[in-house]
């Protein structure tokens, strides 16, 4: 029988302070359903490191939520650390700029500070976009494990988003090499047609890219600019924010 999500959310969240731990019985009792079922969807917590079993049985949240919630702390922490310098480059630059920080086999934007000019490009709090596309994906996946570039292929994962999308392992393997040689991303159209970008790595105190600062606008005013200023006005801002990370 598979294993209901619901079922899953419905355990965790029985737990408070006052009410942890608490054995396969009671969790029973509480959701008013089978003990055998509610024991497979124990197990699998357990396994996964969500719940973990005191020596009279019973199960109390385990230490993956510590992990969970550290990495929402660094989600914020790193926002409010990068947030002056991107305000700063969107006033110098006259573009939007975009933080995003690896999640698992995608990007996910955690802060964004737009352009005011009236024709822009504007990303979202949240969004989610793919680890090989774009200049603030594909920076960070350019200094990730082969591993996870080889799980990208064997679960078809990546596709074409426009004819400018790097879809075939050569071409981007080839071109994760020439970012690591540059020491920063460009992009031009690769999800969006129209938009250009630069992306530049950030790296945590191990010196691990877990981050990108990301520089984007409409590809006619990006290609007017002067490339040199851009890479070097991002290169001290991501380089004060590493100073805090």
């Amino acid at each position: 029988m598979p294993l209901s999500a619901d079922k899953i959310f419905a355990i965790l969240d029985l737990y408070s302070e006052k009410k942890t731990p608490l054995s396969v019985a009671e969790i029973s009792s509480l959701l008013n359903a089978p003990q055998s079922s509610v024991y497979r969807h124990v197990r699998l917590l357990k396994e996964k490191g969500f719940l973990m079993e005191t020596e009279k049985g019973a199960y109390q949240l385990g230490y993956r939520f510590i992990e969970l919630a550290n990495i929402v702390r660094m989600d914020q922490r790193l926002s409010t650390i990068a947030l002056p310098y991107m305000k700063k480059l969107t006033h110098d630059l006259g573009e939007t700029t975009i933080l995003s920080v690896i999640s698992e086999l995608s990007v996910v934007c955690v802060e964004t500070v737009p352009s005011l000019q009236s024709i822009k490009v504007s990303s979202e709090q949240g969004k989610i976009v793919p680890i090989y596309a774009g200049a603030s994906s594909k920076v960070i996946l350019a200094y990730q494990s082969e591993e996870l570039i080889d799980q990208l292929f064997s679960k078809q994962l990546v596709k074409k988003f426009t004819e400018k999308t790097l879809a075939t392992k050569t071409e981007l393997v080839e071109n994760l090499a020439e970012i690591r040689e540059k020491g920063y991303a460009i992009s031009d159209s690769e999800i969006d047609v129209g938009v250009f970008s630069y992306g530049f790595p950030i790296r945590d105190s191990k010196r691990n890219v877990f981050a990108s600062l990301t520089v984007a606008g409409p590809t006619h005013r990006m290609l007017q600019k002067n490339e040199q200023e851009i890479v070097l006005k991002c290169k001290q801002a991501v380089s004060e924010i590493e100073k805090y990370v």
